[in-house]
């Protein structure tokens, strides 16, 4: 055998030495097929969406676990039967989003997950939502195929015992090795006992893991990424190693109908919450295992009684009904859409819910960063999942004081970075300069007066980003006492309900831009 380990690469068109393996391939006239399943950032989505992307004032169903999973096992039969080999992967962030997912912190909803077959499931950021220790239990009870290498324990430099970095999968001719990555950005976005860990960078723990497995007995012939990246930060590991023939993502819930290529790596993503499976077709010269064609595409997934996991559907309701009679309780109506919004614009639903923090609290202004809302809401009337399912994550209600200065970092963070959303707000208004991603923070005016750098104002903000998350806020903002309110946040949103906040939905954009000097 080769004494060094290769991807799957056009390019390099690298051929097996002599040996049992290599003799069965050069008698092999036909093309490899191998096609790769996937699915990522499902979040807990155990029943159908409405499909508002396909008709807003009717919206079909659209997927959900059940259906998914059916998708998934029709899919990869049929290409069995037509010869090919297969693989099913998920780019991760399992449960964290819905009440399913949420029965026993999210262990009832991964052990449906656990029944559908997959053979790699990277860690996703939300999968440490709950703290290290439960994430490390949750793992070592083996009910998915977990991955996940570039985490690591500062006092050691050792990977997290309570992980497994990847997994090879023997698929006919071929070995493959499926590698976990998850975005360094997680310790900002989860539980705080992750900041003491390190998260390493991608493609240095991926080029860590390749000197790994060329030291094996018996070589990898291909080295599969399965990340919770993001397409962008995918980019940058397909250039780091433009070996790749593919990389399975996540994270960014990206909808990459025919995948992407950064140089020779094809890059696929299927959106989120189970709307979609993904499917990728490889074909391989069975000698030089060098990369004949590779073709992306995503399957929609209507309602098909006949393709529905009917077991998985029947534990499905079973989880739904926990909490239904709660969750499907109306508490209230909204006299407008609450819309969320990209870009330098505010959304109604953000602007909905940080006048809502603020009058909650009475403070001079509010934030509350985009990543948080989770969906919009339409007019009418709002049953409870709905407020669960725009704010899913838990945070509580927090009062601070900060100084304009420290007010100004803040927004300026928030406007210029690149890596996280940006931020909602209400009490002030944002005059910005420039075009994304060159943006500059011209003005920020509070209560329609000018931002005095040294008067202190009085912050509602959410525990998340109290606690460092995104970290939008001064260091020297989160080391000051700050009053949690212990209220989450979707009832805070319900109590303003309550009291009839449905009627006042601002849609006004409190971004402006500057005048040119």
């Amino acid at each position: 055998m080769l004494p060094r380990l290769h991807p799957i690469a056009a390019l390099l068109g690298l051929v097996l030495a002599t040996g049992a393996c290599s003799a069965v391939r050069a008698a092999d006239t036909e093309p490899l097929h191998l096609v790769v399943l996937h699915s990522n950032d499902i979040h807990g989505q155990a029943q159908p969406l409405a499909g508002r992307w396909v008709d807003r004032e009717n919206p079909p169903p659209r997927g959900g676990l059940s259906r998914l999973a059916g998708e998934l096992a029709a899919a990869e039969a049929a290409a069995r039967a037509d010869g090919a080999h297969v693989l099913v992967v998920d780019g991760g962030d399992w449960f964290q989003g819905t009440p399913e997912g949420l029965v026993d912190d999210g262990r009832a909803f991964v052990e449906l997950l656990g029944e559908i077959g997959y053979d790699a499931m990277v860690v996703g950021n939300h999968e440490f939502d709950h703290g290290v220790p439960y994430l490390a239990d949750l793992l070592g009870a083996g009910i998915v195929p977990h991955v996940l290498a570039n985490v690591r324990e500062p006092s050691t430099g050792e990977r997290v015992a309570w992980c497994v970095p990847y997994r090879i999968e023997q698929v006919g001719d071929l070995r493959v090795a499926l590698v976990g990555l998850l975005t360094t950005g997680t310790p900002a976005i989860t539980h705080a006992d992750a900041r003491a860990l390190d998260f390493v960078e991608p493609g240095l723990e991926l080029a860590t893991v390749r000197a790994e497995l060329e030291a094996l007995a018996e070589p990898v012939d291909l080295i599969l990424p399965i990340t919770h990246l993001g397409v962008s930060a995918d980019r940058d590991l397909a250039r780091a190693h433009p070996d790749l023939p593919l990389i399975v993502g996540g994270h960014s819930h990206t909808t990459l109908a025919e995948g992407v290529r950064e140089g020779d790596t094809l890059i696929v993503q299927a959106g989120c919450k189970a709307m979609v499976m993904g499917r990728v077709d490889l074909y391989l010269d069975p000698v030089t295992l060098a990369v004949l064609s590779s073709s992306a595409h995503l399957v929609e997934l209507p309602p098909d009684a006949e393709l529905d996991d009917a077991a998985l559907a029947e534990a499905c309701a079973a989880l739904t009904a926990i909490g239904a009679e709660e969750m499907d309780l109306v508490v209230g109506r909204f006299e407008a859409p609450l819309l969320r919004s990209r870009g330098v614009a505010s959304g109604s639903a953000g602007n909905w819910i940080t006048d809502a923090f603020r009058s909650r609290l009475g403070t001079d202004v509010a934030i509350q960063n985009r990543g948080g809302i989770r969906r919009d809401i339409e007019a009418g009337e709002v049953r409870r999942r709905d407020l669960f399912e725009m704010q899913p994550f838990g945070n509580t209600l927090v009062a601070i004081e900060l100084t304009g200065a420290e007010l100004f970092t803040t927004v300026e963070r928030a406007l210029t970075d690149r890596k996280h959303s940006g931020i909602e707000f209400s009490g002030m208004t944002v005059h910005y300069r420039g075009e994304a991603p060159d943006l500059e923070l011209v003005a920020v005016t509070v209560g329609g007066e000018p931002l005095d750098p040294a008067a202190t104002y009085s912050l509602a903000t959410n525990s998340f980003l109290a606690g460092g998350g995104d970290t939008y806020l001064p260091e020297s903002v989160i080391a000051r006492e700050a009053i949690d309110t212990g209220l989450v946040l979707r009832d805070v949103a319900e109590e303003a309900l309550a009291g009839g906040a449905g009627v006042h939905v601002d849609s006004t954009n409190r971004y402006l831009e500057a005048e040119q000097p």
